[in-house]
């Protein structure tokens, strides 16, 4: 799936090719393009980000090494990489479209134009405008690019984020450590995904992962933005009614991302944080979690043996770290998801089943003793 043979190819070769085949085709499918390219000297990294075009000065002696890699998600291009040793990098990201950036690790220190930067500040890169960096030690890094109308789109229910001159300034987002380390961890599950091929497969899975690689950068800037004067006050229960209806009505197996919800109900994070942590004790990102994961025992439970395995089951649903994902299901659900597949297929474990009927746990006094359903993985979103 993804092309792994990029130690043979020349620095800036981007061949590569799409993800899945089956979505590529289709009439306002989001296509999922994957390409990784082996940097041997500093100035393999003029296109750090795609569609960049940086002059890098190397600043310590050492032998240059490090790797790239380039998704394109439908509109949304994402680039990461790694490298070493120091280097001074200048020049425009994207003379039509919005960066937005993260070091996710640096050994040294990192600046861009005056601003000191840590691992986990979100920068903003505005279109046609030159950036300066200095970078020490051994970095890694990771961008999206898009327009502005689709970060709009995105960032529905935040009216600041929705100006279009909001994006025209450089900023900076220092958030607290802990909400830096979140935001790190989450976009490196979701690259390690796409290095490693682990991708939905159906285009509702695809365009999951695409919002949920955008709310991972843009939530330190909603953090420092939100104004919540200019949010409608409504009555909490009916908020999390409307939630409920939205959810109910797309597509089964679809899953709902909280971006989502905040555009078609025009509601921003926070409103829709207070409204259920009123309502039901918990976050919208941990009620929609909640969601995914009895889509998930639902597919495995059943009794199609040919149906989707437990892996692409996660995956299509949005999960990005396989293995919280299993020891979570099992805190929820009683058992590992592999023990739910195989009683669909066996004879006796239907009927067990048929006895138990239907659980499905919205509510932290209805999970496991001791589970703190509000906390898990919420990296995403510091009001889950």
């Amino acid at each position: 799936m993804v092309n792994d043979d990029s130690e043979e190819r020349q620095p800036g070769d981007c061949s590569g090719q799409s993800l899945p085949a089956s979505s590529a085709g289709r009439m306002n499918s989001v296509a999922l393009n994957v390409h990784t390219v082996k940097l041997q000297t500093a100035e393999d990294l003029r296109e750090a980000v795609r569609g960049a075009d940086l002059k890098i000065v190397q600043l310590a002696p050492g032998i240059f090494d490090g790797h790239s890699m380039h998704a394109q998600i439908g509109a949304l291009s994402l680039s990461t990489g790694d490298f070493g040793p120091d280097i001074r990098a200048r020049g425009v990201m994207n003379q039509h479209l919005v960066t937005i950036g993260m070091m996710l690790e640096s050994s040294g220190a990192v600046s861009q134009w005056d601003y000191d930067v840590v691992p986990g500040d979100v920068i903003v890169f505005p279109k046609s405008v030159e950036q300066e960096g200095r970078f020490a030690g051994h970095s890694r890094y990771a961008t999206i690019t898009l327009s502005e109308e689709a970060l709009a789109a995105f960032a529905a229910g935040e009216p600041v984020l929705q100006d279009p001159q909001f994006w025209a300034k450089i900023s900076r987002f220092h958030r607290s450590p802990s909400l830096r380390a979140s935001a790190r961890r989450e976009i490196g599950e979701m690259v390690s995904q796409l290095r490693e091929g682990l991708v939905p497969d159906g285009e509702a899975g695809i365009r999951y992962f695409q919002r949920s690689l955008v709310e991972a950068f843009i939530t330190g800037i909603v953090d420092e933005v939100s104004n919540e004067s200019d949010e409608r006050h409504c009555s909490g229960a009916k908020l999390v009614r409307d939630v409920e209806d939205f959810v109910d009505s797309v597509e089964i197996d679809r899953p709902v991302h909280i971006s989502e919800l905040c555009s078609s109900l025009m509601v921003s994070r926070r409103t829709l944080h207070r409204a259920f942590q009123h309502t039901l004790g918990i976050g919208p990102v941990a009620y929609l979690r909640l969601r995914r994961l009895s889509d998930v025992h639902r597919v495995l439970s059943s009794a199609n043996p040919t149906c989707v395995g437990v892996t692409q089951a996660a995956l299509d649903q949005g999960f990005t770290d396989l293995g919280r994902f299993a020891a979570f299901y099992k805190r929820i659900f009683g058992e590992v998801p592999s023990e739910t597949r195989f009683k669909a297929t066996s004879p006796l474990g239907r009927r067990s089943r048929s006895q138990r009927g239907k659980a499905f746990p919205l509510v932290q006094d209805q999970a496991a003793p001791g589970l703190d359903v509000s906390g898990f993985g919420t990296a995403l979103m510091p009001f889950s």
